[in-house]
C-alpha cells in the first residue's frame, strides 16, 4: 500500500466539516467512495454508511469508525507539517476513516478468511443516546454476529483493550435564602458543602489491574453552581461528580462506590452512565492480533464504543493510527507515519498480504 493515497484522502476529509449533528456532507462524500468498490453493498442510516462483503460462512469482522469531529478551533483546514497532517479529527478519528476506505477500496473480499462489514457512524461526540453505532446495531441486528469488531479510535498503533466506564451525578446541597446582610436568618448552602468540596477534589487518582492491563478510577468534580443574587444567600450548591471506572466494575457498582463518597444529607442524582467495554484479551483473534504484528498492549482510558459492542457480546478492542491525546486539542494532527502501518496490519490480518 502506497502511504500517498491514505495522506491525501486523510487530508481531503479533514477539509470536509462534519461536527456532530452535521454529517450530511461527509456521509455523501462516504457514499460516493464506497460506490466505486466492488464486491459489496452499501446500506444507509440517517448519517451513517455501513459497507458490507459477500457472506460466506466465514466468520464476521467489523471495522468501526466515527465520522464526526468535535467543533473546530481554528484547526477547520488541513495542513502539513514535518510529516503531520493537522486539522480537528485528524487523530480522532479521520486517520482512521482514511484507513476503513482504503481498506474497501483495495481489498477483495472474496480472498479474505473473514466476512467483513466496515461501519461509518454519526453523533459518537454528542450525547450517548443519539450515538449512530447504538442505532446500528438496532437496526442491523446482523452485525451483532460478529466474532471481532475492530474500532479505529486513535491508539497510536498500540492495542487498547476495553474501556472505562463513567457516571456522571449532580449532588445537591440544600440550604436556606436570605439576604446577606443578615446572613443568620439562612444557611448558606456554599458554606455547608465546602469540607466536603474540599475532601472529595483530593481523592486520588488510583490504579487498577484488569487481565494485567492498567486503568486508572478517577473522581472529579466538573461543574459546580450555587447563588442566584450578589446580595443573596446562596440556597442551594449542585456539583457534577464524574466518575470514571475500570472494566472490571459493574454499573450498579460504580454507582454504589459514587455514592459512597457523598454525604447521606446531600441528595445524589446520577444523570448518565455508560458500562466500561470488556478487556477481550483472552480472545484468540485479539490474542492473534497482537502477538502477529508485536503491537504495545495498554488500557484505554476513556469511554469508546468498544463498550457497545462488548455489551452486544462481541469481543472488541481499539486500534488506529491517530493519536489519543491529542484528541479535541487545538494543535491535533496525526503522524502520517501512521497510516500505512495500520492499514497495513488489518489488511494482514484479514488475510489480504
Amino acid at each position: 500500500m502506497n502511504a500517498q493515497p491514505l495522506a491525501d484522502l486523510l487530508e481531503t476529509l479533514v477539509n470536509i466539516p462534519s461536527e456532530t449533528g452535521s454529517e450530511a456532507r461527509i456521509a455523501g462524500f462516504v457514499s460516493e467512495r464506497l460506490a466505486t468498490a466492488s464486491h459489496g453493498e452499501v446500506l444507509a442510516s440517517g448519517h451513517s454508511r455501513v459497507w458490507r462483503g459477500p457472506r460466506r460462512g466465514r466468520p464476521l469482522v467489523v471495522l468501526a469508525g466515527h465520522l464526526d469531529t468535535v467543533p473546530a478551533n481554528g484547526n477547520g483546514s488541513a495542513r502539513r507539517e514535518d510529516g503531520k497532517l493537522f486539522g480537528v479529527g485528524s487523530s480522532d478519528m479521520k486517520s482512521g476513516d482514511a484507513v476503513l476506505l482504503r481498506l474497501i477500496e483495495e481489498i477483495d473480499p472474496r480472498r479474505l478468511r473473514y466476512d467483513l462489514a466496515v461501519v461509518f457512524y454519526d453523533a459518537e461526540e454528542g450525547p450517548a443516546r443519539e450515538n449512530g453505532l447504538g442505532r446500528l446495531l438496532r437496526e442491523m441486528p446482523w452485525l451483532a454476529e460478529a466474532a471481532l469488531a475492530v474500532l479505529l479510535e486513535p491508539t497510536d498503533l498500540r492495542v487498547e483493550l476495553g474501556c472505562i466506564g463513567t457516571l456522571n451525578a449532580e449532588i445537591r446541597v440544600q440550604g436556606k435564602a436570605a439576604h446577606s446582610a443578615r446572613p443568620w436568618l439562612g444557611v448558606n448552602a456554599v458554606e455547608r458543602a465546602a469540607p466536603w468540596l474540599a475532601e472529595i477534589t483530593r481523592v486520588p487518582v488510583t490504579p487498577v489491574s484488569v487481565q494485567g492491563i492498567e486503568y486508572r478510577e478517577t473522581l472529579q468534580v466538573t461543574t459546580l453552581q450555587a447563588g442566584s443574587a450578589r446580595n443573596v444567600v446562596p440556597e442551594s450548591l449542585v456539583a457534577n461528580l464524574n466518575y470514571r471506572f475500570p472494566p472490571d466494575r459493574t454499573i450498579a457498582a460504580a454507582e454504589e462506590r459514587l455514592r459512597s463518597f457523598v454525604p447521606p444529607e446531600f441528595e445524589v442524582a446520577v444523570i448518565d452512565r455508560a458500562p466500561p467495554g470488556r478487556v477481550c484479551l483472552d480472545d484468540p483473534a485479539v490474542t492473534e492480533f497482537v502477538r502477529r504484528f508485536g503491537l504495545a498492549v495498554a488500557g484505554k482510558q476513556g469511554w469508546t464504543d468498544v463498550a457497545r459492542f462488548t455489551e452486544a457480546g462481541i469481543p472488541a478492542f481499539n486500534f488506529g493510527p491517530g493519536i489519543p491525546e491529542l484528541a479535541h486539542q487545538r494543535d491535533e494532527y496525526c503522524p502520517l507515519a501512521n497510516l500505512e502501518p495500520a492499514y497495513r496490519h488489518l489488511a494482514a490480518f484479514l488475510g489480504e498480504a
